[in-house]
């Protein structure tokens, strides 16, 4: 129904006898088109009130945690509080959620990027992501501004792929400066850069899973996360992909898994800690001195330097986005594509270093920074 009051015409659409929308429009054609597109969307069952969109992001923020708790992981709904009580709320939650439009978002994660980082910035989007796309199935919003909106890629200065793998020289060097200060607790920092296990699923690694078919390896069955607020380990019975893995162990890891697994009995762990028990991050990071002894670089680091070290040694990307874990091949790629050379750009190095004697200092004879040749004679 449109009625003219004064110089503009005012739409109220009634469904059921009650009205739903009203708006004010200066001319009537606008209003004779909003009205049609309101009674449509009734019709298809999309229509969504105009005063739904008045909660706030805070509210449907709160709302949306209480609603996720029994849905997701600890640590997926742990990441999604952070992000909403950290960035999202204090800058966007006074906005009634139908305000927000996707120029709001892209702002928003801009700043992010720029004053935290790139990875910040995609943590917080997939936490805006989620929230609004609750928005939409709890009929709040019709469509989500996050939906399609973008990364910044901010002149920030900032290491490309956000992560510094390690040499091998580097890894060696830093595990045998930590055996000086934890002795064996030095073995994880050696099996991580090896092997780029997460450290949950280090964590959760029994005897059993140690095998030497097809090749001496780990079978990453499950990992065992650590909650970031109440630092209590989270029991599970599967891998973050929810699939089951082969892991090989190269020449410098297999020593070392031998060591460990002789005596033990089938169920109990490859790492555990000191006094017993499930290893804990904190502990284990304090014990080896890490942040004394790693220039700066995080853990999950040691899983880049895997990836790496593969790359270096020619190891095709299907076959590295297989160890890792990773959902997707393009995964690995997004993540790892900037350290592959191609082929002629290999060829094109070993000419110049002919040409010029080696001047550059790389020669074929090199070993820095590649890793060991996998070794499949007898294992365990």
């Amino acid at each position: 129904m449109i009625q003219k009051r004064g110089r503009r015409y005012r739409v109220q659409v009634k469904h059921r006898g009650i009205v739903v929308a009203d708006r004010s429009f200066e001319r009537r054609t606008d209003a004779l088109v909003w009205e049609r597109e309101q009674k449509q969307l009734i019709l298809m069952g999309d229509f969504v009130p105009p005063s739904a969109g008045r909660v706030t992001v805070a509210q449907l923020a709160k709302t949306y945690l209480e609603a996720r708790r029994d849905q997701v992981s600890v640590r997926a709904w742990e990441s999604d509080e952070s992000a909403l009580r950290v960035h999202i709320v204090p800058a966007l939650g006074h906005r009634p959620i139908g305000s927000v439009n996707r120029v709001h978002i892209e702002r928003f994660l801009g700043t992010v990027a720029s004053t935290r980082s790139v990875g910040t910035a995609a943590r917080v989007r997939t936490t805006l992501r989620g929230l609004f796309d609750y928005a939409v199935r709890s009929r709040v919003i019709r469509d989500s501004p996050a939906a399609a909106v973008r990364l910044p890629r901010p002149d920030s200065g900032g290491r490309r792929g956000e992560f510094r793998p390690f040499t091998m020289d580097e890894l060696l060097a830093v595990v045998e400066e930590q055996r000086q200060h934890a002795g064996a607790q030095a073995d994880v920092t050696l099996f991580l850069g090896l092997t780029g296990l997460r450290f949950g699923e280090l964590r959760g690694l029994r005897a059993r899973d140690v095998t030497n078919v097809p090749y001496p390896a780990v079978v990453v069955a499950r990992s065992l996360p650590q909650s970031g607020r109440t630092g209590k380990v989270i029991e599970r019975t599967s891998t973050k992909s929810g699939r089951s893995r082969i892991v090989p162990l190269l020449s410098l890891a297999l020593p070392l898994v031998k060591a460990r697994v002789e005596g033990l009995g089938p169920d109990e762990l490859l790492f555990p800690a000191s006094q017993g028990g499930y290893l804990h991050a904190q502990n284990w990071r304090r014990a080896v001195r890490w942040n004394e002894t790693t220039d700066g670089r995080r853990p999950h680091d040691l899983r880049h330097t895997a990836a790496s070290l593969w790359i270096a040694a020619g190891v095709d990307i299907k076959t590295i986005a297989v160890w890792l874990g990773h959902s997707s091949t393009k995964l690995t790629l997004d993540t790892y594509g900037h350290l592959m050379g191609t082929d002629a750009e290999r060829a094109a190095i070993e000419r110049i270093n002919r040409a010029f004697g080696h001047q550059s200092g790389t020669s074929p004879g090199q070993t820095s920074g590649r890793p060991l040749p996998l070794q499949t004679g007898e294992g365990i």
